[in-house]
């Protein structure tokens, strides 16, 4: 029964290294400590209870280990990522803003359309995003 073990505890590893997990690897650890217990006793329960006892410490190790780490994610409430991360921000036009027809402005090291609500902005005016319309910046003069 020896054999057996060790031999198992071969394949499965071999096994683990084509799975791109650790699933199969502490399947191969409880077989190799059940194949070195089966070097000092001939009772197979033992041998099984070994191979039970140690894939399942495994298991847990693995898991603890490379497992998932939800408690390490940052959940956010806000929403001041992606393009909405803009809002608020103050910059100073290069260009005429219009209601109607937006202009390409450089802001914040990324090219956006600009369009103003409710007024037209002249340029070198220091003006707030308030929304993030598609790729469109909405903008109005700091003062509001």
């Amino acid at each position: 029964m020896t054999q057996i073990w060790f031999i198992a505890a071969a394949v499965l590893l071999l096994a683990e290294l084509l799975v791109p997990t650790f699933f199969i690897l502490p399947f191969a650890i409880g077989s190799l400590f059940a194949g070195i217990s089966s070097l000092f006793t001939e009772s197979q329960n033992i041998q099984l209870s070994t191979f039970i006892v140690f894939s399942l410490v495994g298991v847990y190790l693995s898991l603890k280990v490379f497992g998932p780490r939800n408690k390490d994610k940052k959940t956010s409430t806000s929403f001041s990522e992606g393009a909405n991360k803009y809002i608020g921000m103050t910059f100073v036009t290069t260009e005429d803003l219009d209601m109607y027809d937006p202009t390409l402005q450089h802001v914040y090291g990324d090219d956006w359309q600009v369009v103003s609500i409710g007024q037209r902005i002249p340029s070198g005016s220091e003006v707030k995003v308030l929304n993030v319309n598609g790729t469109k910046l909405e903008v109005q003069t700091k003062q509001g």
